[in-house]
């Protein structure tokens, strides 16, 4: 039976547009387990903290308790919310997870590390969370601009 730690995080931003809200995840990643008979072993939560960086103090946390063998399972609701950055994503997946002998699961991408198609997937997956936050970046950028050149000053600051 696995044993998991579920990873929640979102940051203002997204909350508010996307409604990946905090207990939205934390309710279909507990169910998730439930309805695979997993033991939900820890919940580690971010909240307002950008993906474009993997210094978040939830995420530390998670990292320092590998060691401990806790569980051997992490699940995250979607690949986007471990990391926005294609080279972190990877890294802490090849190096952090496999090397420790952890399954890394997204459930809304439906893809399993501990398979051969699942770690392959991760790849693909990666590269389109990092398009998105280039492509939210870029949008938020131009707004900056259209504002200034109306006359609106006030600085708001990217919580990616």
């Amino acid at each position: 039976m696995k044993k998991v730690a579920i990873y929640v995080r979102v940051s203002t931003q997204e909350q508010a547009s996307e409604g990946y809200s905090i207990s939205e995840q934390k309710e279909r990643l507990q169910k998730y387990c439930e309805a695979h008979g997993w033991t939900l072993v820890d919940t580690y939560v971010d909240p307002g903290f950008s993906g474009t960086t993997t210094n978040r103090p939830a995420l530390q946390k998670l990292l320092s308790d590998i060691s401990h063998c806790f569980f051997d399972t992490v699940l995250v609701y979607k690949l986007d919310r471990l990391s926005r950055s294609q080279k972190d994503t990877m890294q802490l997946i090849e190096n952090v997870f496999l090397k420790n002998n952890i399954d890394f699961i997204s459930m809304n991408e439906n893809f399993d590390t501990g398979t051969p198609f699942g770690r392959a997937m991760i790849g693909i997956l990666s590269v389109f969370a990092q398009l998105e936050r280039d492509q939210i970046k870029e949008r938020l950028t131009m707004g900056r601009i259209g504002r200034a050149k109306t006359g609106h000053w006030k600085v708001v600051k990217n919580h990616l």
